[in-house]
C-alpha cells in the first residue's frame, strides 16, 4: 500500500516544477477521489509545447528582404576620405608678349690722343714745320687724321680751339679706331727748309713706328726721310730701356733700309735726298710699356764714314 501511494505523489511534484518552470496555468487542483496516475509521456509532451509557444512569442518580428532596418539599428558606415582639389595654375602665359629687340648699332668714337712727355703741335707732319701749339703731359685732344704712314696725327689744336695741327706718334697714345681715320696730305715745307741744314749737311726726319718679330726676336721699326742733299749710307742704333736702364742692342748697317715694316734686315745700302725708307733696331721680349730710347747715327758713307748726324727718340714699348 506505501507504495501505490508514493508514486501519484511523485508524479504530482514534477508536475508542478515544469508547471512553475514553464508558466503553465494550471487549473485549479480539483478535489479528487483517488489517487490518479498522468503518464510521463504527457507531462514532457506539454512542458515541450508550453515552452515553444513561449519563444515564439518572445522573438523579434521577422522582417521582409526588402525592408531598411531604422536608422538606430543600421551598422555604422566608414567615411570614404576626402581627396585634396587642386587647383592648375600655368607657369606661362599662353600668349606670351613678345617684345622686339632691335640689332645693335655701335657708336663710332672720335679717337683720342693723349702725351706721354710734353710734345710740340707743328702745321705738318715733321721738326721742319713751325710749331704752332703743344699737347703736354695730363692733356688729351681728338684725332681727325694721320699721314701716310700713321707716325704724326691731326688734332685739334688744344692752345687754339678751332684751329689743327699735327703731333709726332713717338711721345703720344692713340686711343680708338685710327684705321677709319683719312689721310691727310700735309702742306709744303716752309721754303727755308731746305736751305737750312746741319754743318755736316746731313738731315733726317726720324719716327718711331711700331714692332715687328723677325726670326723670332722683336725689333722696333723707325721711319726716316732724308731731308738733306746727299744720300745716306750707313747706320747706327743704340736702343735702350730707360725702366731698367739697360741697353738693349747697338749695331751698325750698311745696308739699312727697308722698304716696308714687315721687312726684316738687311735691307737697301743707301737712302737717297728727298726719300724715307725704315730701320729696325733689336729690342728682344721687353716689357710692354717700358720707356724706350732709340739714339740713331745716319753717315753719308759706308762703315760710318763721311758726314754724320745724331738723333734721339723715346718710345714706349708697344
Amino acid at each position: 500500500m506505501k507504495k501505490q501511494i508514493f508514486r501519484p505523489l511523485t508524479s504530482l511534484s514534477i508536475l508542478a516544477l515544469v508547471a512553475l518552470a514553464c508558466g503553465l496555468n494550471l487549473p485549479a487542483a480539483q478535489p479528487v477521489s483517488g489517487p490518479t496516475q498522468v503518464p510521463v509521456e504527457i507531462i514532457y509532451t506539454a512542458a515541450a509545447e508550453t515552452l515553444a509557444a513561449q519563444l515564439t512569442q518572445n522573438a523579434p518580428p521577422e522582417l521582409p528582404p526588402t525592408a531598411t532596418l531604422p536608422a538606430e539599428q543600421q551598422p555604422p558606415q566608414e567615411e570614404e576620405p576626402l581627396m585634396p582639389t587642386f587647383t592648375f595654375t600655368p607657369l606661362f602665359s599662353e600668349t606670351p608678349t613678345v617684345t622686339e629687340t632691335l640689332p645693335f648699332t655701335p657708336t663710332p668714337t672720335q679717337p683720342t690722343i693723349s702725351a706721354q712727355q710734353n710734345t710740340n703741335c707743328r702745321k705738318g707732319p715733321g721738326p721742319i714745320y713751325e710749331r704752332v701749339g703743344s699737347l703736354n703731359i695730363g692733356q688729351t685732344a681728338l684725332v681727325y687724321g694721320r699721314n701716310s704712314t700713321s707716325t704724326w696725327w691731326y688734332i685739334e689744336n688744344p692752345n687754339r680751339p678751332g684751329s689743327y695741327c699735327w703731333v709726332w706718334g713717338g711721345s703720344t697714345t692713340v686711343s680708338g679706331a685710327t684705321l677709319d681715320l683719312p689721310v691727310y696730305t700735309p702742306p709744303p715745307p716752309p721754303a727755308t727748309a731746305t736751305t737750312t741744314l746741319p754743318a755736316s749737311g746731313v738731315a733726317f726726319e726720324l719716327t718711331f713706328v711700331g714692332k715687328h718679330k723677325c726670326s723670332g726676336d722683336w725689333y722696333a721699326y723707325f721711319s726716316v726721310k732724308n731731308n738733306g742733299s746727299k744720300a745716306i749710307e750707313s747706320v747706327a742704333i743704340k736702343i735702350t730701356d730707360l725702366t731698367t736702364n739697360t741697353i738693349l742692342s747697338s749695331t751698325s748697317y750698311d745696308n739699312p733700309f727697308l722698304s716696308g715694316t714687315g721687312k726684316c734686315p738687311p735691307g737697301n745700302d743707301s737712302l737717297d735726298a728727298g726719300k724715307s725708307a725704315y730701320i729696325a733696331g733689336f729690342i728682344g721680349n721687353v716689357a710692354a710699356n717700358h720707356q724706350l730710347k732709340a739714339g740713331i747715327t745716319l753717315c753719308t758713307e759706308e762703315g760710318l764714314g763721311g758726314k754724320c748726324e745724331f738723333k734721339a727718340v723715346k718710345f714706349a714699348a708697344p
